[in-house]
């Protein structure tokens, strides 16, 4: 299942399972009930969300529930897990009504995450951070934002990531100053 929580910031999505992320989850707020395991980690790559919340399985056997968080850390998103015992697996949203923070990735402790937070307290919290949007000029002289509401790490992986692809188009990361005015664009 999926839903929206909207939020004085902006959205919140809630999935029951990774598998159901897609394109317009770029650069958003994801929550849900999905183990933090490699598999997980293939989504999150393949639709780079702004920051993600899943459950840690109990951890496992070489860590394997929480797999994910450092490999989706390499291009540049915040994540953490909630724990086992304090929302069902599967279920996003009692990841976001009842999960406590259990395991952090470097950029999430960076957003000012901490164990035991809330899921709504650790984003709220991480609203102060700065956000970033990634532009590109065609070659028409034409400016275009390509992905917004992204963190700088996530910009600049992005950034990368589309100059390796060889087109004659210039890249670059502006922060987004207004929040109000980077979600009227949308």
């Amino acid at each position: 299942m999926r839903q929206s929580i909207d939020l004085p910031f902006g959205h919140v999505r809630i999935l029951d399972s990774i598998a159901e992320l897609c394109p317009d989850d770029r650069g958003q707020i994801i929550v849900c009930g999905s183990h933090g395991g490699l598999s997980a980690a293939d989504y999150v790559q393949g639709n780079p969300p702004r920051m993600v919340f899943f459950n840690d399985a109990g951890v496992g056997k070489h860590n394997a529930g929480i797999a994910a968080l450092a490999v989706i850390e390499r291009v540049g998103v915040i994540a953490a897990t909630v724990g086992h015992t304090t929302a069902c697996i599967g279920e996003g949203m009692d990841t976001w009504r009842n999960g406590r923070l259990s395991h952090l990735n470097t950029l999430a402790q960076r957003a000012g995450f901490q164990s035991g937070d809330t899921v709504p307290d650790a984003i709220e919290r991480s609203q102060t951070l700065p956000i970033y949007r990634l532009c590109r000029l065609d070659d028409n002289g034409k400016r275009f934002v390509m992905l917004r509401h992204l963190s700088y790490p996530q910009a600049d992986s992005e950034r990368i990531r589309l100059e390796a692809l060889g087109h004659k188009q210039s890249y670059w990361i502006e922060a987004e100053t207004d929040l109000s005015q980077a979600q009227q664009e949308q």
